[in-house]
Formats: structure tokens, C-alpha cells, sequence
């Protein structure tokens, strides 16, 4: 059965619409704490996160009438990426983070993902479990008070530590190159410049002055319109872009060219081997582009796929033992380093395989097929039975030895993406435009 309110990365929607009421939020409060924990021995401690949003605030404190009615005790790491929940949750023992935000979405939306004490998000199962506890008490048709909660601000000490975790991660000193970073109005427009300019980098500034409703609006890693040519104005060596809650990045070289997470992680293997660094196998994603996938083989390293959405990347990172994985989106997951995907840990260590390489002469950049993602917007009520014919009818359609399709709904946005694949770009541009009429033809035909 598809799940109700969990996603490919939590729970996201927007604030105020069926289903992110306030009552929703409380509900989603007490089913947290009723499902996860259960064994005594937990101190049922939570830490907070949040990103720039302007209801970021208010859920928090709908979130945590819920927790509170379940004895839950309740601490705020105010704004900070949700790599830091992550890293923070572990660092203190904490039973749960909880990051409020919509990642890359703009601000009218909002979520949350979850992680355990481990720092690790939580397990498909116990996002059913806490489904199944949203499903029980809203069936009691309980009604909970709105009120102020008592919530412990840690800001300061959290901030600190994972500023100081983020450094210690990095090897070079007086590293002497210059930087764009685009910081999408977002959870990182504080810690990030603290961090880049700590380690020694020249740093241009961008869209690092949120007002609640700014957030990823046209800038972010998302929307790479403007960097290229601000990188070449600024005279940056990169430029780094983050997303709103900074777990994820798309980097510009010099040339303005835009570096995606295959290109990321090439960089970071290939530095890796260089330094003979041990690098036993990678997990990428159906959209991890097939050059990526032939040149991991060709230095005999193992290379797995998995469906998109970085807990999927994780799980098999967890069970196959290996320590790099990532997305094309820009999810970079370094297991040495941390436990979830973080924008700024990736761009560090992208900049330090970036410099060793360039100083030994071995710097390229991946030969990649033309890939092309194109979004089709669909209607938030279209039938999941008619998506799932729609895709697998295009899929059996389109099927082709000269290219690779990825046909799939987005489970963070009302889209249907669409990836191509092949040796031309002429193949690519062309199936791309004939998926997309096919599909928005089939669902006239169907509705």
C-alpha cells in the first residue's frame, strides 16, 4: 500500500494544507514518541533543528505538544543544517533528531526528517510504525489545546561542535583558493562562511540573508541560472552551492561548468586512489549517470544501484560495508566522516582531493553521457493507480538499447521526472520531449 505521509526524505508538504494542519503536527508528535519509544531504558531527550522557513518555529512547538503528552524532553539546536541533527544526535545521545524543513523546496512548504540515536534517518519501518500511530489516533477523533512548550535552547553548543567537527574533517592549511558560495537564504547562511573562512578559503558571499520566505528562491543548488557567471565575476577557483537545508550540493568550476554529485564523488574517488585510500565499493542511484558506473568498474571498484532517495543509498552503504555513496542530486554520503548527507563535509573534502589532484597534474573531470531530467508537473490528486500505469506503459513504450530511461514520481514535489540517457544529445533532447507528450497525453486519455 503507498504510505500516506512519509516520502523518499520524510514528510514534506505545504503548511496549512491537508495534511499539515496543526493538529496534524501534534498528532505527528505523539505518534513519534508512542512508536519509537517504547523501551524504558530511553531518556526520550529529542534535539530540534531548524532551517530559515517562517513556520519552522510554530512546528516545532505543535511537534513537541505531542512529544511533551508523552513525557518526551525537549531541546532546540535552532537554525543549523540537518547534517548537524544528525552529527548532534549521535555527539550527545540524544534518542531522536528532528530537522523541520522542506529541503529544497521553496518556503510555503515544510517537513520533517528524523534520525536515530546513531545519527542514521530512521528506518522505512519505523516511518509504517509511525504511520500506523498517525492513522489509530486520528481515528479516536481526539481533539489536543494549542499552548507555548517549554523547549531547552542548546543553539550555542551545537553550533560550536559542529563548526569544530566540519573543520576537524578537513587536512589542508592555508589552503590559498577562492570561493562562491550560494548559501539558498538557507539553514547554512551563518555556519557555513564561519567554516569556509576558519579553513582558510577566500569567500564571495551569496544568498545568505533569509527573511522567512526566501529560502531555495531562485538560488540554491536547485537553480543554477546565476553562479556560473558569478563564479567568472568573483575570478572563484569553485563555487558551491547548498540547498535550503544544506544536506546536499551542486559545485560551478572556473569554467562554469556545473559539477552534480557523479562528478562530486569522481573527484573524491579518484583522490582517494590517488592517495591509496581504500575505496572498496560505491552505492549510486537509477540516475547515476553510466560513466560514473564504467570507470568505478574499470578501477575494480564495486558499484551498486539503488532507487533514489538518500536512506536508500544508506541502507546499502550499511549492508554492503561501504563507505562512499551519493546521488546525482548532490546527496554525498561519506561514512568515515558522517552519517548523512552534508553540503559542507562533501565540499571540503571535494576541495582537498580537488587540490592534491590539480597540484599532481591528475585533475580531470568526468567524460559523462548527455543525461538529460526534465519535470513534469502533475496535479497533487492524480490517482497513484493511474501514475502507475502511466509510468510503466511509458517505461515498455520507450524501452531502447540506445538509451537509458528513468521514468518516476518525485516523492518531494507533484512531478513525474523523467531521465534520459544516451551517447547524443540529439537522442536525449528528442526521447526526453516525446516521453513527456506521451505522458501528458495518457493522462487526458485516463482521467
Amino acid at each position: 500500500m503507498p504510505r500516506k505521509y512519509f516520502g523518499t526524505d520524510g514528510i514534506r508538504g505545504e503548511v496549512g494544507i491537508e495534511p499539515l494542519t496543526d493538529q496534524f503536527f501534534i498528532v505527528l508528535g505523539v505518534a513519534i514518541a508512542k512508536s519509537l519509544f517504547k523501551s524504558s531504558k530511553l531518556k526520550k531527550k529529542i534535539i530540534f533543528g531548524l532551517d530559515t522557513r517562517k513556520s519552522c518555529k510554530k512546528i516545532i512547538n505543535l511537534i513537541s505538544i505531542g512529544l511533551i503528552s508523552e513525557g518526551c524532553e525537549i531541546h532546540s539546536a535552532g537554525i543549523v543544517p540537518t547534517p548537524a541533527i544528525a552529527f548532534y544526535t549521535k555527539q550527545k545521545n540524544y534518542d531522536l533528531g528532528i530537522m523541520v524543513s522542506a529541503s529544497h523546496n521553496l518556503y510555503k512548504d515544510n517537513g520533517i526528517k528524523i534520525f536515530d540515536r546513531n545519527g542514521f534517518k530512521i528506518s522505512i519501518d519505523d516511518e509504517n510504525h509511525i504511520e500506523n500511530y498517525i492513522e489509530n489516533i486520528q481515528n479516536k477523533h481526539i481533539r489536543y489545546e494549542i499552548s507555548e512548550t517549554n523547549i531547552k535552547n542548546v543553539s550555542s553548543n551545537a553550533q560550536t561542535e559542529y563548526i569544530n567537527f566540519c573543520l576537524d574533517s578537513f587536512k589542508i592549511n592555508n589552503v590559498k583558493m577562492s570561493l562562491t558560495l550560494d548559501l539558498a537564504n538557507g539553514a547554512n547562511y551563518e555556519l557555513a562562511p564561519k567554516i569556509f573562512q576558519e579553513a582558510g578559503f577566500n569567500i564571495n558571499i551569496y544568498n545568505n540573508k533569509p527573511n522567512g520566505k526566501n529560502i531555495n528562491d531562485k538560488c540554491g543548488s536547485t537553480y543554477l541560472k546565476d553562479l556560473p557567471n558569478t563564479v567568472k565575476k568573483d575570478n572563484s577557483e569553485f563555487g558551491i552551492s547548498m540547498d535550503g537545508d544544506g544536506d546536499r550540493i551542486v559545485i560551478v568550476n572556473s569554467d562554469g561548468l556545473v559539477l552534480d554529485g557523479d562528478d562530486i564523488l569522481y573527484i573524491i574517488i579518484k583522490g582517494r586512489k590517488f592517495l591509496n585510500e581504500s575505496v572498496e565499493g560505491v552505492v549510486g542511484t537509477t540516475m547515476t549517470n553510466c560513466a560514473l558506473e564504467h570507470y568505478l568498474i574499470k578501477e575494480n571498484i564495486n558499484f551498486l544501484r539503488t532507487k533514489v532517495g538518500d536512506k536508500y543509498v544508506l541502507e546499502k552503504m550499511l549492508t554492503n560495508n561501504y563507505i562512499l555513496g551519493g546521488e546525482t542530486s548532490g546527496h554525498i554520503l561519506m561514512l568515515d566522516h558522517s552519517t548523512s548527507g552534508d553540503s559542507i563535509i562533501a565540499a571540503l573534502q571535494f576541495l582537498y582531493y580537488s587540490d592534491i589532484l590539480i597540484k599532481n597534474n591528475k585533475y580531470d573531470l568526468l567524460d559523462k553521457y548527455p543525461q538529460k531530467i526534465t519535470n513534469l508537473s502533475i496535479d497533487t490528486d492524480l490517482p497513484e493507480n493511474i501514475i502507475n500505469i502511466i509510468i510503466k506503459e511509458a517505461n515498455e513504450k520507450y524501452l531502447s538499447n540506445e538509451m537509458r530511461i528513468v521514468i518516476r514520481r518525485s516523492g518531494t514535489e507533484s512531478c513525474i521526472r523523467i531521465m534520459v540517457e544516451a551517447k547524443t544529445n540529439d537522442i536525449v533532447n528528442n526521447a526526453s520531449n516525446d516521453i513527456k507528450e506521451f505522458i501528458k497525453e495518457k493522462i487526458n486519455i485516463l482521467l
